[in-house]
């Protein structure tokens, strides 16, 4: 499987850089970077437009 259809799994925030991506290639663009349980959305910073990925916390008992 190619690094373009493979899903990329993170730990943590990770913040990819979209300013330049079309925006009908967002949605694959979220596809590619999801990861179970997060939310992903999409950041403005510095004129920069970001997508951000956050796992779910989990509260331990």
């Amino acid at each position: 499987m190619s690094s373009r259809t493979r899903s990329t799994r993170f730990v943590g925030t990770t913040r990819v850089d979209v300013t330049d991506c079309a925006a009908t290639r967002i949605p694959d663009r979220i596809a590619a970077n999801a990861v179970a349980d997060a939310e992903v959305y999409l950041e403005r910073r510095g004129g920069r437009t970001y997508l951000v990925t956050e796992t779910a916390r989990i509260d331990a008992h």
